[in-house]
This record gives C-alpha cells, sequence and structure tokens, in this order.
C-alpha cells in the first residue's frame, strides 16, 4: 500500500469513527463493525510499519 502519512492518518481517524458509529447502532460485535475493526487494524499496521515516525500520532487519534 503507497500512501502519504496524512492520507493514512485521515483514512484511519475516519474508519475510527465510523467504528463508533457502527457500534453505537448496531453493537461492536456486529458483522459490520467487525469488517470496519480489521480494516482499521490493517491501515494503523501499515502505518506504523511505514512510518515509524508517526507512531505516537496513531496511538493518540
Amino acid at each position: 500500500m503507497l500512501i502519504e502519512p496524512d492520507e493514512l492518518i485521515s483514512k484511519i481517524e475516519y474508519l475510527r469513527n465510523e467504528l463508533i458509529n457502527t457500534g453505537l447502532q448496531k453493537g461492536l460485535t456486529s458483522t459490520e463493525a467487525i469488517t470496519i475493526s480489521q480494516e482499521l487494524d490493517q491501515y494503523i499496521v501499515e502505518c506504523q510499519r511505514c512510518f515509524p515516525e508517526v507512531r505516537h500520532c496513531v496511538n493518540t487519534l
């Protein structure tokens, strides 16, 4: 995945908000919430692997 740090962080923020909203509406164990959570995990790992200098930013979003 080739993506700029700002884009990656924006995607992570978006997915976190989606996960929160989905969790509140459908529950955190819903299929949709789990799918969003797994996608979010992939982006967080990618961010931490490719941009270790922004690791602290991802942890505090």
